[in-house]
């Protein structure tokens, strides 16, 4: 009898044991790292939101490392755009050998073992998720020219309330947005967004002419920040007086992922706002 409940109870602490080590398994994070961006792009291109939020977890570099082959200098610098954001790894482990890889936004990844350099590309169609930019087909594009698609909406407001409708003009092409907006039937400025989303924003309820309502994505195409920028007509110019922005993060408070809000008071005029210096 004694030998049958010792049984039992090494059963128990057994299952114990194994219960504890699935629940620190399933608790453990994946390591995520992200983007190192610098400059501008040599086309002149502005770095944008989502190319600073770029960032790549363990497993999926290891699921990049699977799919990439060795690829020649000369197929390197002519068919993969080179981007100013690098996710650098230390000692990665690689066919037997320790790395340190710097994987670049434009499909490729730089492998140093401390001697000597080699370029791996990722060129398949389940590679393009993870990068900012994919492997250009340089046969397609000397055969067909780029086409941009442009969008155009146009909205009417009387901001400065003397009865004429002002024009507001949204044009999308490509990555950027152009505001361009007139005033009495006069064109009074035109302004570039670098975003994913735009939208002008009418029913508004704080006195304030218009909102502006902008949305930013990661490489997966997800919502990580929203901003919404009351305008206000007042002494002849539209005014920013406030910024609302909502990062997609983890909460220092909870420790779990959710919308972090936070209002900045930023006292200029639409013309002259510039995002990049908001934080």
């Amino acid at each position: 009898m004694r030998y049958f409940l010792i049984i039992i109870l090494s059963f128990f602490i057994s299952c114990k044991g194994q219960d504890k080590e699935e629940k620190t398994n399933q608790n453990q994070k994946v390591k995520t790292y992200s983007a190192i961006c610098s400059g501008d792009y040599s086309t002149g291109e502005k770095l944008s939101a989502k190319d600073k939020q770029w960032s790549l977890n363990k497993k999926e570099i290891d699921d990049l490392m699977k799919m990439s082959t060795e690829i020649s200098e000369n197929e390197w610098h002519f068919s993969y755009p080179v981007i100013p954001c690098n996710i650098e790894v230390e000692n990665y482990s690689y066919k037997g050998k320790k790395y340190n890889l710097s994987i670049n936004g434009g499909s490729y990844i730089s492998l140093y073992d401390g001697k000597e350099t080699k370029v791996l590309g990722c060129d398949s169609p389940e590679c393009s998720k993870y990068f900012l930019k994919s492997k250009e087909n340089m046969e397609e594009s000397a055969e067909t020219p780029s086409k941009s698609s442009q969008e155009e909406k146009k909205y009417n407001i009387d901001f400065n309330r003397n009865g004429i409708l002002d024009l507001l003009t949204v044009k999308k092409n490509n990555s950027d947005v152009v505001l361009e907006i007139e005033e009495d039937n006069k064109p009074l400025f035109t302004k570039y967004f670098n975003c994913d989303s735009f939208e002008i924003e009418t029913n508004v309820r704080y006195n304030q002419a218009f909102n502006i309502k902008l949305e930013y994505t990661n490489q997966y195409q997800k919502v990580f920040k929203k901003v919404v920028i009351p305008v206000f007509y007042k002494g002849n110019n539209l005014i920013i007086e406030k910024i609302f922005i909502s990062n997609f993060g983890t909460s220092a408070k909870t420790g779990n992922e959710e919308w972090i809000n936070k209002e900045i008071s930023n006292n200029t005029t639409l013309e002259k706002l510039d995002l990049d210096e908001v934080r």
